[in-house]
């Protein structure tokens, strides 16, 4: 049974010879017949028709050759081979196709040339109605808004901090940390846009940037990317003017990050790295706690690229700094420590489909429950994804369980935790069939539909 999950590496930007593939079918799966043993032949069999990956890989099988051996036969490594055949790494030269035809004996290369697919949209389904004002209001001009004649600029900005705040508050750590903010926030942003629009007030600006924040992070939370690349981005022209290093940061954490879940991994790496350059200097731990941020989060888009060996020497750099004790934990929003850390090698893990590492760096440690809300429930979802994708039924109940009550509307809006639970309820386990279907209700999915489909 396949878990998809979030398509980090995908891009919807490909030449002909650029080959992107999609992750099918387990390789020890692949390839095999019904004794275990890998199929061989001897004379030219034309390659199945599915991704190029598994072409190369049961090409390589039907002649008994070991991955290192094809490799060193195109001048690449093992670990090369590997992720081309899971489809992580893309054929990227004329010259490397035409190596691999002759070595697995393929008469025509264009059989090792896919035509990329339509770039999916990963978030969860019906987040149309709760983000409908909210985008409403961020497609328009401040120019636009009315906001009364008899009303102070003090006013709009107190008020306008206020909301704000309980919007912050709301999103920290409250059972409806989607609905609440996805309601108030249109209103925050529209008077306080329209007031920095009249008077560019340095002090409006600055609560309207944080606005920008929250928004971004709902945003990219329910899977609406495009629009979260937007407040980002005016985040980010709003905190250059302003001068402030962390602000800065912040902003530039929001917008690498847009950017990964848009398919640049290598733009977000190189802005992330840019960005965390910058406070090299910088000696004091809320710089400290920014900078380990925007490490990590160059690891995660590194890992996408595909680049482990860098994205784990990311991770590496950034480990002393995140055991040490005293230093904020969260600076604006962005989070970085040992938890951070760990779900960070268990986000990268399950984007590579390593469900037994991403168990063991679980196994590790536990989110304390002072952490926000948010990041307890997308630990325990991915926990469950991984044990949904070693066929652990039971393992993946439970885990959903412990996010729901960390964050019951992180069910609804997370898409791993959607696709886990459509796993389960196909499998329809009689043991688990009470728990999976209060589980598909909070989600808010049809739980019978899904287990006919």
């Amino acid at each position: 049974m396949r878990v998809v999950r979030p398509r980090l590496g995908c891009s919807p930007i490909a030449t002909s010879l650029l080959v992107f593939v999609e992750k099918g079918v387990p390789s020890r799966i692949r390839g095999v017949g019904s004794g275990g043993r890998a199929m061989r032949g001897s004379g030219p069999v034309r390659p199945v028709r599915s991704s190029v990956g598994q072409r190369i890989e049961l090409r390589r099988m039907q002649f008994g050759l070991s991955r290192r051996v094809v490799a060193n036969l195109v001048g690449r490594s093992e670990e090369w081979l590997r992720l081309v055949e899971v489809g992580r790494l893309r054929l990227d030269s004329v010259e490397v196709i035409t190596q691999l035809a002759e070595v697995l004996q393929i008469d025509d290369f264009r059989e090792l040339i896919d035509r990329p697919p339509r770039r999916m949209r990963v978030g969860a389904e019906g987040t149309g109605p709760v983000l409908r004002a909210l985008r409403d209001e961020i497609l328009n001009h401040p120019a636009a808004a009315t906001v009364s004649a008899d009303r102070d600029g003090h006013a709009i900005l107190a008020e306008g901090t206020r909301e704000l705040e309980r919007c912050e508050g709301v999103w920290a750590g409250s059972e409806r940390r989607y609905s609440d903010p996805a309601r108030r926030l249109p209103r925050v942003l529209a008077s306080l846009r329209a007031e920095y629009w009249r008077c560019s007030d340095p002090a409006v600006r600055d609560v309207l940037i944080r606005a920008y924040h929250l928004c971004c992070e709902l945003l990219t939370s329910v899977g609406s990317y495009d629009l979260a690349w937007v407040v980002a981005d005016r985040a980010m022209n709003l905190a250059d003017s302003r001068g402030h290093d962390a602000v800065v940061a912040v902003s530039a954490w929001q917008l690498s990050n847009t950017m990964l879940y848009l398919g640049n991994p290598s733009g977000s790496r190189d802005y992330a790295i840019a960005a965390a350059t910058r406070f090299t200097a910088a000696a004091d731990d809320q710089a400290a706690t920014l900078r380990g941020a925007l490490h990590l989060l160059a690891a995660r888009a590194t890992a996408a690229v595909p680049n482990p060996e860098e994205s784990e020497r990311l991770l590496a750099s950034v480990a002393p700094e995140a055991q040490r004790p005293g230093r904020p934990l969260r600076v604006h929003g962005i989070g970085f420590g040992a938890a951070e850390v760990a779900l960070t090698r268990m986000e990268i893990a399950l984007a590579r489909r390593d469900f037994d590492q991403v168990i063991d760096v679980a196994a590790g440690f536990d989110v304390a429950e002072d952490h926000p809300a948010g990041r307890q429930s997308r630990y325990h979802v991915v926990v469950a994804a991984a044990f949904a994708g070693r066929n652990d039924h039971m393992g993946a109940a439970y885990a959903l369980g412990k996010a729901a009550e960390a964050s019951a509307e992180d069910l609804r809006f997370d898409p791993d935790a959607h696709q886990t639970l459509r796993q389960l309820l196909r499998q329809d386990n009689r043991l688990l069939r009470r728990d999976v279907t209060r589980l598909a209700a909070i989600a808010e999915l049809d739980g019978r539909a899904t287990r006919t489909a």
